[in-house]
């Protein structure tokens, strides 16, 4: 089978932290701003790109630290997400990125919470706008990223976060 392009597939790790009714969210400039089906801006979990020789509990541990100021425990790997953008069910010119994010559910064990920032990204650049405890009962009142959380969330808070395989979710979820 031939490729059409031998660019990397990036690995990234997100932390679904859960506490006194809470989630920790970063409000997030659109990765597509271009895009006018995109929004502005979005809550999405705190979370990045893994960095080569980087544990996965290493880079879930820092990405959090980076964005929120928090330290984290991490207990366990809760979903999968691929993404391909422009993803198959969008319209789309030039080449599609491709990730796969690997979702972990975490403790907050110390830190304050700060609005951090994006060490890699000049000032004029950064994607951080807010970075905030939404409350649970009001998380349809957010614009979440990606969508699945909604009901994911709601899911996991009824059956418990470490008793289950993780699940899976494609571009077009």
């Amino acid at each position: 089978m031939s490729y059409p392009s031998r660019k990397p597939v990036h690995l990234r790790v997100s932390a679904l932290c859960i506490q006194e009714g809470h989630a920790l969210f970063v409000e997030h400039r659109s990765f597509a701003p271009d895009d006018p089906a995109m929004p502005e801006s979005y809550w999405i979990l705190p979370g990045g790109v893994v960095e080569r020789g980087e544990t996965l509990e290493e880079a879930v541990r820092r990405e959090v630290l980076e964005e929120t100021g928090l330290e984290c425990d991490v207990r366990g790997m809760v979903f999968v997400k691929e993404l391909l953008w422009p993803h198959p069910g969008l319209q789309g010119q030039g080449e599609r990125h491709h990730s796969v994010s690997l979702g972990f559910h975490c403790e907050v064990t110390g830190g304050t919470l700060v609005t951090g920032r994006d060490p890699e990204l000049p000032d004029d650049r950064q994607m951080i706008l807010e970075t905030r405890w939404l409350p649970l009962a009001e998380l349809p009142r957010y614009r979440l990223y990606p969508p699945f959380l909604y009901d994911f969330i709601d899911s996991g808070l009824r059956r418990g976060f470490g008793t289950f395989c993780p699940e899976f979710f494609d571009s077009k979820q």
